[in-house]
């Protein structure tokens, strides 16, 4: 066990090795791990290695985690498409930008690999933050050029190969990793509120200071998780998309870097250095305590994951 000073209780930890080096694993770095079909994706951005559970909710317990190589990662988080069984990661090789996919992801060790690929525009330095919209297959990136940011769009994801022209490519500023609201409308970038059919800003969310690196809205819920890596706080904001978005917790926590929601489990995902924080009720949260289960893999960088 655990305890964490910005929680309200003791964590349950799952100690788990992600790194291709380690877990008791094959030459490959695949580990025997958990069976079953795998639903939560966790990359490893310190050594381009993806961990494959297969549960939403991890129990109590030290266990092995599944785990396949994602050659040449550079991303911040991945995106995974359920319907046809296949993640989404941005990679680097040879100064060239590309998002690379690999199917059968839910066979984790015993299938996952790399289908296909496509490259972005030759300016682009980093894809930092992808987002898919599963309902129209649309693939939305926050990258990084020489001296700006942009965002990309592509429409018919899931039949890019070589080096398609992206439908929108958009210069931004502070859009790092941003959150997209398509109930709404909305793109939530930093403390800003854009509109995402013009990326023209909407409002700014109340009383916020600057700082947010990562943001997840849930938007059946109109609920927004805010991670500031400059004060170390996890902020949650109810009637986001509205005039009457208030702040309802704002939890310390040292070294945040990565929120995910998942709004059908109601469930959010923290990425802290090597620990994965795991909130279940998660629009329930205020104050500044709450209680979580823990992902811990030392010697990792964990990045956002991806999900069912």
């Amino acid at each position: 066990m655990t305890r964490r000073p910005f929680l309200a209780s003791a964590l349950a930890v799952l100690l788990i090795s992600l790194s291709a080096c380690g877990g008791g694993g094959d030459e490959a770095g695949n580990s025997s791990g958990n069976d079953g079909t795998k639903v939560l994706f966790v990359p490893d951005k310190a050594h381009a290695v993806v961990g494959a559970l297969s549960t939403l909710s991890p129990a109590v317990g030290s266990v092995k985690i599944d785990t396949f190589a994602f050659s040449a990662f550079s991303g911040d988080n991945l995106q995974y498409d359920p319907v046809r069984d296949e993640l989404y990661g941005a990679t680097l090789a040879a100064a060239q930008v590309s998002i690379s996919v690999y199917g059968s992801a839910s066979r984790g060790s015993a299938g996952a690999a790399l289908v296909r690929s496509f490259k972005l525009p030759a300016d682009v330095v980093r894809a930092n933050w992808l987002t898919l919209d599963r309902a129209t297959g649309t693939l939305y990136i926050a990258a990084s050029r020489q001296a700006d940011s942009t965002l990309l769009a592509y429409k018919n994801a899931a039949t890019l190969t070589g080096t398609p022209t992206p439908d929108r490519n958009q210069a931004f500023s502070a859009l790092s990793q941003p959150a997209f609201d398509f109930t709404h409308g909305i793109i939530y970038a930093g403390t800003a509120r854009l509109a995402l059919a013009t990326g023209q800003q909407i409002a700014t969310l109340p009383a916020l200071p600057v700082g947010g690196t990562s943001i997840a809205i849930d938007s059946q819920r109109d609920v927004l998780y805010l991670a500031n890596s400059i004060d170390n706080t996890l902020r949650v904001i109810t009637q986001a998309s509205t005039a009457n978005a208030t702040i309802v917790a704002t939890l310390p926590v040292p070294n945040i870097q990565y929120v995910t929601v998942d709004p059908a489990n109601n469930r959010l995902y923290v990425s802290v250095l090597a620990t994965a924080y795991v909130f279940e009720n998660a629009s329930a949260i205020s104050g500044n305590a709450a209680n979580a289960t823990t992902i811990t893999s030392a010697g990792s960088t964990l990045g956002g994951v991806a999900f069912r």
